[in-house]
């Protein structure tokens, strides 16, 4: 049976710049810009991407994240397909699904690895639990 294990802890500021209504839906880029804790590393490590999110029908946000953990050597890069659901026009619960790519050999398990990740976005504010999945 799968057990979800706690990877690290992503806090972010978010930069939107609107695209604005495309064929998918009303088009909105939010850079972000944080940093990320883990057990897996000593410190806290930045964190850096952007969010491509279109706004559905039903005022929800379809998210394609790319993102880095880390500099230098000790990058992780990151790929992430989800859903942010709105509770509001300030606040949002985002779940993600995602993968890793790393050249660093202390990472490099993450390379075949699978997260899920469930956060809190209050304004610009964004935390974010990533998880991983074991078996």
């Amino acid at each position: 049976m799968p057990t979800l294990e706690e990877f690290c802890t992503i806090t972010a500021a978010l930069r939107p710049r609107m695209l604005g209504k495309t064929p998918s839906g009303v088009r909105i880029d939010f850079a972000f810009e944080g940093s990320a804790e883990s057990p897996h590393w000593e410190g806290a490590r930045p964190v850096a991407g952007v969010d491509y999110a279109t706004v559905r029908s039903d005022g929800n946000l379809d998210l394609d994240i790319r993102g880095v953990i880390g500099e230098g050597r000790n990058t992780v890069s990151y790929r992430a397909i989800g859903v942010s659901i709105m509770k509001s026009k300030t606040e949002a619960v985002p779940q993600e699904l995602l993968t890793f790519e790393t050249s660093d050999e202390e990472l490099s398990w993450l390379n075949t690895a699978v997260g899920v990740a469930i956060g809190q976005g209050k304004g610009l504010d964004l935390t974010l639990t990533v998880y991983l999945v074991r078996s």
